[in-house]
């Protein structure tokens, strides 16, 4: 069935594909999953990342051709078709500095997604790289924990799929516009871009960089004595995720020591305890009592308690957990020469118009004939006869041209953000940076996660504060008038929360049947693991991610004793899940706009684990091994590793015959990221000059505003609200 329209809300859009590796096709892969037509058009040997187990996952749902260079190829008029097939695009995906002015001389209305390394400006621009050479430069390799206070090679290439998740964003966005304004905006997502977006509480005090620290007094278990690894007595591990200063507490009534909650050293549970004093003095007491009782033990005590815990497993152990099969984390698909491949299952949906895996990564060149068919009108002319073609530059489809306004594509969405913590804020956050008014509703004592400072400034950019007391009627009046005007409302609460907080689906519903929701539990479906608490760290531990880059996983997929798990320092989970949620609240801004059907769009922290390891949970029958780690990991061998220059005080990074300085100081401190207009100075009230990552997407417009202080905007909100200004959606059909 040529092009498998009716799978998920972009069923007949034409996506055009013409980069390589995993960012830029992992985004178009997003787009296909929802229905998208994607073409990937390779060079005569292949997309390179053919040889990686990954780009089975990555391509599926695609269909593939090759098209030889000049007008007279065995095919036919090659170049004639690669600008037809380019015109008749609705959306193209590039990956080469400079392409994009390029494909744009070829289609004034397309939807144009940039993914350039190293971004279009800036010292490295035009040079080579790789995903150990990104880690290092900006600031991954470094910021990783270690023991040594040394560089640390990551297993998962996680810049590259964190950039293609950014870059299915920005082409969800592109479309929005497209089709509310008559747009045609080219968008900027590097890979270094990518990169700050993994790293988004990355901030730093305005003025020159300093180094940062490279480890810390856990090493890679962590960086607060209750917030870590830890060993039980069986030799098993698991992850301690005290985030608050109730569940610290609890966890001192579970050991038997409540009176360490007045000990005065250990002050201000749980961020309090990062420092060397409190965590020389907890460190030991807690490592003594857990490794008295085997890890089941223990994990059973402390779910009892309600005290977030998990186990450090493997990817192969994690496929067997409750939480894959409840949330269709694992599928298989038939391949015609690798015979049956299992993947990740979709990292996100929507209600009413779910998307869908409906084939295997093509062969190369394999639907060459059909996408031609498809696509050009006259296959054997080319370019010619395409005047009249509804795609063409001249005639684009939907009236989008280079003239209308690309920037803030969100504009006019009006989003009410319940959500607490990191993944919940940083999801409106992202539509606060592209142009959506956010209110977030705080309790009177505000988001726990205020007191951890600048990290929680950088994940509530662009946002106004109202306080609202959801527990009493006249807090749950006030969400109501404001959920009767907005269009999207954002929740990570546990299960019956937001029923009892007037902030379930049903009620808001009936104010508003517009309204769209997004639900982002940490375990997704799974109602075995519906009550239990969720962090970054716990799904890290579940997922596999510690494993790996500890070198626990052995062949055959079972833990090896007697190593120790590595605890990733970029939270890998709270930031990525916040993109793919944001890129199904697009979706769902789009189906709306196109049916008029409000959707559900449901995703989670536990399905981004499989997400971020897309290439390593991939798996048949003749697949290599995945990469392990180990302790400090420098790299697989000395030709892949870091050494120190001969003057000392720096590091190196050496991949095969490239080399790249190791950066120290956070990547917001280097020239690549001023030169790709990544970052943004505050002059906050509390903190004074403060400089952290803006605008990810570059042609979006400006960065979002500075986070808002608790309540700050409460007077102002109230009295939009008994002006009218929230009686009814927005003007408009966003």
């Amino acid at each position: 069935m040529p092009g498998e329209q009716g799978f998920g809300c972009y069923a007949g859009v034409k996506v055009l594909e013409l980069a390589t590796g995993v960012a830029g096709p992992y985004a178009a892969m997003f787009l296909a999953d929802n229905g998208a037509d994607v073409v990937k058009l390779e060079p005569p040997e292949g997309d390179p990342y053919r040889t990686d187990p990954g780009f089975q996952t990555v391509n599926r749902n695609k269909r593939s051709i090759v098209l030889p260079a000049g007008t007279d190829g065995a095919q036919g008029n090659g170049e004639n078709h690669r600008r037809a097939l380019a015109a008749a695009a609705d959306v193209i995906i590039v990956d080469r500095p400079g392409q994009a002015a390029e494909v744009r001389r070829l289609n004034a209305g397309a939807v144009i997604v940039a993914c350039p390394p190293w971004g279009e400006r800036g010292p490295k621009r035009d040079d080579p790289w790789s995903p150990a050479l990104l880690h290092a430069a900006t600031g991954i390799a470094w910021n990783q924990q270690s023991y040594a206070e040394v560089p640390v090679d990551l297993v998962v290439p996680i810049v590259g799929y964190g950039t293609g998740v950014l870059g299915a964003l920005a082409a969800a966005a592109g479309l929005l516009v497209r089709a509310q304004r008559g747009a045609a905006p080219t968008y900027e997502v590097s890979q270094v871009a990518g990169a700050a977006a993994l790293q988004l509480g990355e901030s730093r005090p305005a003025g020159p960089p300093a180094e940062r620290p490279g480890d810390s007094g856990l090493g890679s278990k962590g960086r607060v004595a209750c917030y870590r690894l830890v060993e039980a007595g069986d030799g098993k591990w698991f992850f301690l995720a005290c985030g608050t200063a109730r569940f610290y507490h609890r966890m001192l009534e579970v050991i038997g020591r409540p009176d360490l909650a007045d000990d005065p050293i250990l002050a201000n549970p749980p961020w309090g305890l990062m420092f060397d004093e409190p965590i020389a003095r907890l460190t030991p007491i807690l490592d003594e009592v857990f490794a008295t009782q085997p890890r089941d033990h223990w994990l059973r005590l402390l779910a009892e308690a309600d005290v977030p815990a998990q186990p450090v497993l493997t990817r192969a152990e994690f496929l067997r957990h409750s939480i894959v099969a409840a949330n269709a984390m694992d599928v298989t698909v038939e391949h015609p020469e690798l015979g049956p491949v299992s993947m990740m299952g979709l990292p996100v949906t929507l209600e009413s118009a779910p998307g869908s895996i409906r084939r295997p990564a093509p062969l190369l060149d394999q639907h060459h004939a059909e996408i031609l068919a498809d696509w050009l009108p006259n296959p054997d002319l080319g370019m010619a006869g395409r005047e009249n073609d509804a795609s063409d530059p001249q005639n684009p489809v939907g009236g989008a041209g280079p003239t209308a306004d690309p920037t803030r594509p969100l504009a006019g969405v009006r989003v009410i953000d319940l959500a607490s913590f990191i993944a919940g804020p940083v999801i409106s956050r992202h539509l606060a940076m592209l142009g959506a008014e956010v209110i977030k509703i705080e309790a009177p004592a505000g988001d726990p996660f205020r007191g951890i400072g600048p990290p929680f400034e950088s994940w509530n950019q662009g946002k106004r504060s109202i306080i609202c007391d959801l527990t009493t009627p006249e807090g749950q009046a006030v969400l109501h008038r404001l959920a009767a005007g907005a269009d999207i409302v954002i929740e990570n609460f546990r299960p019956g929360v937001a029923a009892r907080l007037g902030a379930d689906r049903e009620v808001l519903r009936a104010l508003n049947p517009r309204l769209i929701f997004l639900s982002s539990p940490g375990y997704g479906l799974d109602a075995d693991m519906a009550e239990r608490p969720a962090f970054d760290p716990l799904v890290q531990a579940l997922g596999g991610f510690m494993a790996a880059q500890g070198g626990i996983e052995g062949p055959d997929g079972e833990a090896v004793p007697g190593r120790e798990p590595v605890f990733l320092s970029v939270a890998v989970h709270d930031v990525v899940t916040p993109m793919i949620g944001a890129f199904g609240l697009a979706m769902a801004l789009w189906e709306r706009h196109q049916t008029g059907e409000p959707q559900m769009v449901r995703t989670s922290l536990a399905q981004s684990t499989m997400a971020m390891q897309a290439a390593e949970y991939t798996r048949y029958a003749a697949r290599p091994p995945t990469a392990g780690g180990g302790f400090d990991f420098p790299g697989p061998d000395d030709e892949h590793t870091w050494y120190e220059a001969a003057d000392g005080g720096a590091y190196v990074w050496r991949d095969g015959e490239l080399e790249i300085p190791v950066c120290t100081v956070g990547l917001s401190g280097t020239e690549l990221a001023e030169a790709n207009d990544l970052c943004v100075t505050y002059d906050h009230p509390r903190l004074g000059p403060v400089v952290m990552f803006g605008q990810l997407i570059g042609g979006a417009g400006p960065a979002p505003e500075r986070a808002p202080l608790l309540g700050e905007h409460s007077d102002e909100i109230r009295s939009e609200i008994d002006a009218g200004r929230w009686s009814s959606p927005p003007p408009g059909e966003l």
